[in-house]
């Protein structure tokens, strides 16, 4: 059995930190108007990042167009008694792309969605890492008293091995931002589609 000892304990004292989707998306906005981002260290690069990611999750929010299954999954009331948490960072290009799309399925489910920084003052992700890493987003499922009922996180299986492929390349390597273009390309003609995919199967199997 896993033992999640930051997620237990930032549970127990509330969720400290936590913003709701609107609280996060007004902070986007405020990032976006200083020039800065989440993080804790100032940079120019990850500010360029968070402005470019507000307006993709403007975009990805009015494009989606959810499934009749998950629609009607959710409207079931099957995750009613779940709350959901997502950690992110405003500078994440995965996560303007999926977690836009957690927040609507999370308001068609009725379910409260809290919004955690990575690199906050909590730092639960340590308790969610993958491969030994701090990749995000990371979306957690869990009851209404904390206990983990599944993850998803952080990309759907197709940019996962645009990833493995990237990283498995020798060296002189193309441009980062040539694969980080390609990645852009395939969310865009994705539209949440395999996203939701993953989301459904992995809340029918809970």
């Amino acid at each position: 059995m896993t033992e999640r000892t930051v997620w237990n304990q930032w549970w127990a004292k509330g969720r400290p930190g936590a913003m709701s989707t609107e609280a996060y998306m007004e902070a986007m906005v405020h990032w976006v108007a200083a020039e800065t981002h989440s993080g804790p260290e100032a940079s120019e690069k990850l500010a360029e990042y968070t402005a470019l990611n507000a307006v993709r999750m403007k975009r990805v929010g009015k494009t989606y167009r959810m499934g009749d299954d998950m629609q009607a999954f959710l409207e079931s009331g099957a995750c009613k008694d779940q709350r959901w948490v997502v950690i992110t960072e405003s500078w994440c290009g995965d996560a303007a792309q999926s977690a836009p799309l957690m927040a609507r399925l999370a308001e068609v489910a009725g379910v409260q969605l809290d919004w955690v920084l990575r690199d906050g003052e909590h730092p639960i992700i340590d308790d969610f890492l993958t491969r030994g890493g701090k990749s995000i987003p990371m979306w957690v499922v869990a009851n209404a008293e904390g206990k983990v009922l599944a993850t998803w996180g952080p990309r759907p299986a197709t940019v996962r091995s645009m990833v493995e492929e990237y990283r498995a390349q020798p060296e002189p390597k193309p441009p980062y931002a040539e694969y980080a273009a390609q990645v852009q390309l395939w969310y865009a003609r994705n539209r949440g589609k395999e996203f939701e995919q993953e989301a459904l199967a992995m809340l029918r199997s809970i």
